[in-house]
């Protein structure tokens, strides 16, 4: 009989499972309905469409053509592809992306912006595994919405590796809560795979608030036990993810380095006013701080103010340790002290990478699992109270809540002018109240007055967070990435400047004074600049360029078109300007360039009349010759010839990994010019290639597959064992 109780206890927590997982999807939808088909009325801006796109635009046309990405030629002179964390190129999410589109001409942004909702929606159901384990399902549901719905997630859609990190953290939770319940270090294997898997969506500084979480609750749940296990667990993670964690470090040692740990940015009042009000810092649409650095988004939610106005009634602090021991270790590095930044200011690798803004996602997890334990000891204390009474304030409450949500969403569809500052937070008290009454007429009900309370009372939190949350439109701006660039050419351009310009495409395109398309977006059609906008610029490459121009941010600089040196010395042929602009006038009047393509277009593009390859001999010698064979990504074919040789140059970052040879043989790669790579030739004729293969990456891959294949076998053995324990009382979800 156990054992049959066991197996019914399984199976009805994996339907459970399901029908939360079924419907928690078609939500996710409602949630984000106008960026996607059929609406597409707004889109995802700023990093997310500026930065993270056109890396994911560059890599599938890559793949399209039979290449792995390795390098990327498009910006300053080439970095490393591979070893660009933030494009996240071995993160298994990101290719299961490309196979869903794997027939489309192009990669479509409204694909990558599903994709970043779809981390939404499986953050949710990880989240609601593990309180499942702690908790009942209507309370598993709402700590689960606070944590995926909630203001610290919705306010990192721009940034798809944050919330790609922050979804995974619940999965280690859930390891570290089965491994100390039941004394068995397998189920660690879901820490190991959390922190990869973190560490693989794209940004360090998230990755290692996930492994302080971690680290926080492991010590507050059973610190001699689960504390130095969970390490190890978190430094096997390195080992699963080591294909992108080695050419990250061999990219990482020539960057130039920004320290980003400092002090929080953020008084506790603030803080206060922020996760408990829905509108304090008013991002109505229109309103002036509608996106700016003073102003951040990180309301818990109605469930979370209710769950914690109840833990602290209750003084009952105990349950709740391992969650307030996280918040509260969040909290302090998040706004650290001056003796703890001097402390990181030593480490370099932390304080290159930690930043104090990224903390805040662990308190989002810390407030779901008290959202859980509040609510599940508050629906615990049934009476079980029957009558009239009860009947008409279930009745009420249900009319109550569904009338607040109606509103709500009337005036977020009539251009959502909701309610701002304390009068925000009065609008929150009063819906605060309704859903108390709601919760406590749930608690005493049963059969289907139940079950219509829980899906009014699941309703208006969903429209709570919807209208306050994702239907902001801080992060959105009007209209469709993929309507805005024509699936050929380059929108804004005349057709036979851009051909010119792909015929050519060895060499090196500007924005000229930054009067036209941004750096990172000439990956978009397939050119290269010496521009662009990445943290893994080479500081050798920063050095280079400011013999000639300062950078006017950490990243960004405009290169000087009137300067013949440095335009010949980077291999720069066109120069692109928005029509009508100061410096269009000044291009055209200029002896030095000449405008190809019509007059009549957004931006006129104009060949530089004294440009020079990107590759070259090193001295001037009238008999040296150079044909160029191939020109790809990470190869580059040349034959090349001298009567007295020499040393032959090409303009391309100087990176480990680059090999080169000349008649089939290796020759020895030396720097030239501070940034770029040369090679000596003795005399004659020379079939000379340079190539790059990452190996890092080979050495990575290496060790991150039998990390995977004993990950798995940890994870199966793990099962086996948790199948043996199962009772009634505790039948496994997974």
């Amino acid at each position: 009989m156990p054992e049959h109780g066991a197996r019914e206890g399984r199976h009805g927590l994996r339907r459970e499972a399901w029908i939360v997982a079924a419907v928690s999807l078609i939500l996710t939808y409602f949630f984000f309905c106008e960026y996607l088909p059929p609406f597409k009325r707004v889109y995802l801006w700023s990093d997310i469409a500026g930065y993270h796109y056109p890396l994911h635009l560059y890599a599938f046309q890559s793949l399209k053509e039979g290449r792995f990405p390795e390098w990327d030629p498009s910006i300053y002179c080439g970095i490393s592809y591979i070893g660009n964390v933030q494009a996240a190129p071995l993160y298994p999410m990101t290719w299961l992306m490309y196979a869903a589109v794997w027939g489309s001409q192009r990669f479509p942004f409204k694909v990558f912006e599903a994709f970043t909702f779809l981390h939404i929606w499986i953050a949710f159901l990880l989240c609601y595994l593990w309180l499942r384990d702690r908790a009942g399902a209507t309370a598993s549901v709402l700590g689960a919405m606070s944590f995926a719905c909630g203001g610290y997630m919705m306010h990192q859609l721009l940034h798809p590796g944050v919330v790609g990190a922050l979804t995974w953290l619940p999965l280690g939770l859930w390891g570290i809560d089965q491994a100390t319940r039941d004394r068995d270090w397998l189920a660690l294997w879901k820490v190991s795979a959390a922190s990869a898997l973190s560490l693989l969506a794209g940004y360090p500084a998230a990755w290692i608030v996930n492994c302080a979480a971690l680290l926080l609750y492991a010590a507050a749940t059973r610190p001699w036990w689960s504390l130095w296990r969970v390490c190890a667990a978190l430094g096997a993670s390195l080992a699963l993810a080591a294909a992108q964690l080695a050419p990250s470090m061999e990219a990482r040692s020539l960057m130039a380095q920004e320290f980003k740990y400092g002090p929080g940015a953020y008084g506790w009042r603030a803080l206060l006013a922020s996760y408990f009000t829905p509108n304090f810092f008013d991002y109505n649409p229109g309103h002036a701080t509608t996106y700016e650095p003073g102003c951040f988004y990180f309301y818990l939610g109605i469930p979370a103010v209710f769950g914690l106005i109840w833990a602290a009634w209750l003084r009952r602090p105990r349950p709740y340790l391992p969650a307030l021991a996280m918040a509260a270790g969040a909290l302090a590095l998040a706004n650290p002290p001056h003796w703890f930044i001097g402390l990181i200011s030593r480490v370099p690798l932390l304080n290159t990478t930690m930043q104090p803004f990224q903390f805040y996602g662990a308190v989002a997890a810390a407030a779901a699992l008290m959202t859980a334990l509040g609510v599940e000891d508050f629906l615990a204390r049934a009476r079980r109270r029957e009558g009239r009474k009860l009947e008409w304030t279930a009745g009420f409450a249900i009319a109550a809540l569904g009338a607040w949500a109606g509103r709500q969403l009337w005036i977020w569809a009539q251009g959502g002018q909701l309610a701002a500052g304390w009068r925000s937070a009065g609008e929150m008290a009063m819906l605060l109240v309704v859903f108390s009454v709601g919760m406590f007429c749930l608690r005493e009900s049963t059969g289907r007055a139940r079950t219509a309370l829980a899906a009014a009372l699941l309703a208006a939190v969903a429209v709570d967070y919807r209208v306050y949350g994702s239907g902001r439109w801080f992060n959105a701006m009007e209209g469709d990435v993929d309507e805005q660039q024509p699936i050929e050419g380059m929108g804004g351009v005349d057709d036979a400047a851009y051909r010119e310009m792909r015929a050519n495409r060895h060499y090196r395109v500007i924005s000229a004074e930054g009067e036209g398309p941004a750096g990172t977006d000439y990956r978009r059609w397939g050119l290269a600049t010496p521009e662009g906008f990445d943290p893994f610029l080479p500081a050798q490459y920063k050095a280079t360029i400011e013999q000639w121009v300062l950078f006017h941010t950490n990243r960004l600089f405009h290169t000087d078109w009137k300067n013949r040196e440095m335009m010949q010395a980077l291999g720069v042929r066109y120069a692109l300007a928005r029509s009508g602009s100061a410096v269009d006038q000044k291009l055209a009047a200029d002896p030095d360039y000449r405008r190809i393509g019509a007059e009549d277009i957004f931006c006129h593009v104009y060949e530089y009349r004294f440009a020079k390859p990107p590759y070259r001999w090193e001295q001037a010698d009238t008999e040296a010759t150079v044909r160029l064979l191939k020109w790809q990504p990470a190869r580059r074919e040349f034959e090349v010839d001298s009567p007295r040789g020499g040393r032959f140059m090409l303009v391309e970052q100087f990176f480990p990994g680059w090999q080169a040879k000349a008649n089939g043989r290796s020759v020895k790669i030396e720097r030239a010019s501070g940034a770029f790579q040369s090679v000596e030739l003795g005399p004659g004729r020379h079939h000379l290639v340079f190539e790059f293969r990452s190996r890092g990456f080979r050495l990575g891959s290496g060790i991150s597959l039998v990390a995977v294949l004993v990950c798995a076998a940890v994870a199966v053995e793990a099962r086996r064992r948790r199948k043996q324990r199962a009772t009634p009382a505790n039948p496994p979800v997974l």
